[in-house]
């Protein structure tokens, strides 16, 4: 007898939320355990509907545009491993994948993955976190076929050019995996600014003779980011801002 994965998990999520009722990643209210955001802070949130080509990678898209509404979320679950962002972001990426038709075929989701060190410090990957949740809604299983297999520089402080630099050859498959060749597969990040990472990462499974390689994220940064506009502000501009972990409101 095969289990429902999804149907259980729902389950586990439904039960869970008597005892640990769900909040929104924005504001922090009270919403439905099957709930991602509240309806305030969804509304605030630009769905992101640009394209952009990343070498190695057949397909990419993401769900809404990495801007000042949502940074403050983003921060908060690289520091905190706290609340409802990971189940939120994964379902705002079956959101983008389904618009995208890029659900189906997906052998294996890959989160990109993090050093020993820095995984050691942070002491979990989310990435994975969002991996593994989406893993669920969409019925593929999710591999660490990738690892990285040295510590690099923070991406945040570099151009485009030397974030790619920065990456070379700073991923591989994991040992002993040897069931890429032939397979679809669908990389998965938090945030996508230049594509970098998500190149590199591919790269690595096209060498290993993966057949498809998809990529997704939660949130994009725009293509063309200008000081200008007050949504589009770099990450180092503000992280300093969002210390107290304040709710985007």
């Amino acid at each position: 007898m095969s289990i429902d994965r999804a149907k259980l998990h729902s389950a586990y999520r439904y039960i869970l939320d008597w005892f640990f009722p769900n909040r929104c990643p924005g504001c922090r209210k009270f919403i439905a355990w099957n709930e991602d955001f509240c309806p305030e802070c969804a509304g605030r949130l630009t769905v992101w509907d640009g394209k952009t080509e990343i070498p190695f990678v057949d397909r990419f898209t993401a769900y809404c545009v990495y801007d000042k509404k949502i940074s403050p979320v983003i921060l908060r679950l690289k520091r905190t491993d706290r609340g409802n962002s990971c189940y939120a972001f994964a379902r705002g990426i079956k959101m983008a994948l389904e618009r995208s038709g890029m659900t189906e075929g997906i052998d294996c989701i890959v989160p990109i993955p993090m050093s020993k060190k820095k995984l050691k410090e942070r002491g979990y990957n989310q990435a994975e976190l969002i991996a593994r949740e989406l893993s669920y809604m969409i019925g593929a299983p999710c591999s660490d076929v990738l690892v990285k297999v040295r510590d690099t520089a923070a991406q945040k402080s570099l151009g485009r050019e030397d974030r790619a630099k920065n990456l070379k050859n700073a991923f591989s498959a994991a040992p002993g995996c040897n069931d890429v060749k032939g397979r679809s597969f669908l990389l998965i990040d938090d945030v996508c600014t230049t594509g970098s990472t998500f190149a590199e990462a591919a790269s690595v499974l096209a060498e290993n003779g993966a057949a498809r390689i998809y990529a997704a994220s939660f949130a994009k940064t725009p293509n063309k980011r200008s000081k200008a506009s007050p949504n589009d502000i770099p990450e180092e501009e503000y992280e300093d801002n969002v210390e107290d972990m304040t709710p985007f409101i």
